[in-house]
């Protein structure tokens, strides 16, 4: 069997708050009395001690079972209305008095916490106070609008005197946003206070019940009998008890504070805790069970409220950049070109958060536009990036100096940071920077001081309050949600334009390839019927040349030889042509050769002196090398020579 003492700590200070189990402590508060059932047989199992002091002997005695409280048909009505993790509640008299029966279900133990019923106010008042109070909360201008007409609409409906609205920050630090007090009280509006003032398991527990008091600050808790439940062989879970006792680290923070009585109730947004509506009177103050459901119910209407007010802030950002991403993605679609749709238009990349800087790397070209780091400083922080081996699809934080020591040396410019890989490997990213937002932080007391207790060992709540203020630098604003969302999107409107500009490359080549190939069998066919008669000329030219040369005149002899070399460089310059096209399997020939040589080729190709017999042509001396391939320069030279003499043909003189 388990003892108490290996399942809770002796000893519980500001070194193990955190690991507190504030759930199981096995102490209610002493303004009601809790009863523990085995749930299947209804026998008594647990009960808190003061049960005797609360009822009578002869009550007391005869209370063995669930039976004893209820009769058959009120009991079944009740435990049947006890589905999941719901609570439910009924009016009992005991002993004259008339009580209110809260129950609930808890690893098979039936728990009931009999409390004073209270004042009840008339039910038609009820009603149009609640109704008054939602209609304000939904006539709010904005959110810093409804946290005030919240403060102050809940402290006039519970009669606390004081009331805040607190909200918790990423690192769960929370923050007074709003607060209506007596005008006597010193203002805590913000104030913020370190995580370790509401740990973790406490957090949870206002996820579970929703809202809970503290009726009397020094109240001396009362033990719960016997420590260990029969049924479960553990201390009872008190999750969703209304009379759980508190940890005695919060009781000594709440007395340093002066606060005798607090109420509190969770602000639930998106399954997350967003905040609380914490109530302090500075006197002991106990809030009937249905006066809490009603604080409950007003947190949960505020929540709501919120939570619409911050979707339809959230919705014009949204819109806003998906307006920004239609542009950007037109602008890159125009010519294929990334870095300059998001760069080179009056839209750009900076538009779709509100980062002051931004950078492109695409194939490891970096492109930046706004105030951004130095060229060297991106590609070292974008290194840095890949060694961390980043499983997010995006990377963002406001205080990049805490994780890049380098960052220390361009803060002014980029303290916070966006970055998405936009494919595997490092060649293709997206940066976006904030600058550095120097601010002061009003705390509650210095946040990192803890003092020390009479014994000199254990730690304790800190006892001052005082305004205590710290400068803080190397942050940026954080990245909100749409920020984030937005730089998904247009990860994957790159990523798909990169796609399309592939198949369009590839559809291209493809009709390229086809063309070239087409192109390749005509112009081999055009080839072979350009060849074909060349043959047959310089065939017959040979023929009479060996059989009919001696005949011929030196003018027909002239003749046959022209013939012969104008068909041999005639297929010289079809090899030429099919080379330079690509089309060919002969190579590029290049090298060294004079120009006097070449040029005197050229006219004697064209026999300047039969066709042009009244041209000058003037050849000057001592032409310097050049360097190519023979037959194409040779077709250069005798196409500008041709035109030369074509045209200088037609002036008159």
């Amino acid at each position: 069997m388990s003892s108490p003492s290996s399942l809770y700590p002796q000893k519980v200070d500001l070194n193990n708050c955190d690991k507190e189990p504030i759930h199981i402590l096995g102490k209610t508060q002493s303004y009601g009395v809790l009863l523990a059932f085995d749930v299947k047989s209804l026998n008594l199992v647990q009960y808190s001690d003061n049960l005797s002091t609360v009822f009578e002997d002869s009550f007391i005695a005869d209370l063995t079972s669930a039976h004893d409280l209820l009769e058959a048909d009120k009991l079944k009505q009740l435990t049947s209305r006890l589905n999941g993790n719901k609570s439910t509640s009924i009016e009992i008299s005991i002993g004259g008095g008339t009580y209110l029966l809260i129950a609930h279900t808890n690893a098979d133990v039936l728990i009931f916490e009999l409390e004073p019923k209270g004042n009840i106010t008339d039910p038609v008042v009820y009603q149009q106070q609640l109704t008054d109070i939602v209609t304000e909360l939904s006539a709010a201008e904005d959110e810093q609008d409804m946290c005030d007409k919240a403060a102050k609409l809940i402290r006039d409906f519970l009669e606390y005197d004081r009331v805040m609205i607190y909200r918790f920050d990423e690192n769960w630090n929370g923050a007074v946003v709003s607060e209506a007090r007596e005008s006597k009280l010193e203002s805590w509006l913000g104030l913020n206070y370190p995580a370790t003032d509401i740990p973790q398991q406490a957090r949870k527990l206002f996820l579970k019940q929703g809202v809970r008091i503290i009726a009397d600050v020094d109240d001396t808790s009362v033990k719960i009998q016997p420590p260990l439940s029969p049924v479960t062989d553990n201390p009872l879970d008190l999750s969703k008890s209304e009379l759980r006792a508190v940890s005695p680290i919060h009781i000594e923070y709440l007395q340093n504070m002066k606060v005798g009585a607090t109420l509190t109730a969770a602000i639930v947004y998106k399954d997350t805790l967003w905040g609380l509506v914490a109530c302090h009177h500075y006197s002991p103050k106990f809030i009937n069970y249905y006066k809490r459901l009603s604080a409950k119910f007003l947190t949960q209407v505020f929540a709501t409220q919120l939570g619409l007010r911050t979707s339809n802030t959230n919705l014009q950002f949204v819109n806003r950049s998906n307006n920004v991403r239609s542009t950007l993605i037109e602008q890159m679609s125009k010519n294929w070109n990334i870095e300059e749709g998001l760069t080179n238009f009056d839209t750009t990349l900076l538009d779709l958060t509100d980062a002051k800087g931004a950078a492109i790397l695409l194939e490891g070209n970096l492109t930046v536009i706004g105030v951004t780091p130095s060229e060297n400083q991106i590609f070292e922080l974008k290194n840095w990036l890949i060694e961390q081996d980043l499983k997010e699809e995006v990377f963002y934080t406001k205080s990049l100096s805490q994780l890049y020591s380098k960052a220390n040396d361009f803060k002014d410019v980029a303290a916070g940071l966006m970055f998405i890989p936009i494919s595997k490997g490092d060649q293709n990213a997206l940066f976006w920077f904030k600058p550095e937002r120097k601010e002061t932080v009003h705390w509650a007391g210095n946040p990192d001081k803890a003092v020390l207790s009479k014994t000199g060992e254990d730690l304790s709540p800190r006892k001052s309050f005082e305004k205590w203020m710290q400068e803080v630098d190397a942050q940026s604003e954080p990245w909100q949600d749409y920020e984030i969302a937005a730089a998904k999107a247009l990860k994957q409107n790159i990523s798909e334009i990169i796609i399309q500009k592939y198949d369009e490359v590839k559809r291209l080549n493809d009709k390229l390839e086809k063309a070239y190939k087409e192109l390749e069998s005509f112009s081999y066919s055009v080839s072979h019927d350009l060849r074909a008669p060349l043959r047959g000329i310089d065939g017959f030219a040979q023929i009479i040349k060996e059989d009919y040369y001696d005949s011929l005149d030196d003018f027909g002899k002239q003749a046959v030889q022209t013939i012969i070399s104008s068909t041999g460089k005639m297929n010289e310059l079809i090899d030429d042509i099919l080379a330079f096209s690509g089309l060919s399997q002969k190579e590029t020939s290049v090298q060294e050769f004079s120009v006097d040589e070449l040029i005197n080729d050229v006219l004697s190709f064209i026999q300047v002196d039969i066709a042009y017999p009244d041209a000058v042509i003037k050849i000057h001396d001592n032409f310097p090398g050049i360097t190519g391939d023979r037959g194409m320069v040779f077709q250069l030279f005798a196409n500008l020579i041709s035109n030369a003499l074509k045209y200088s043909s037609k002036k008159d003189s």
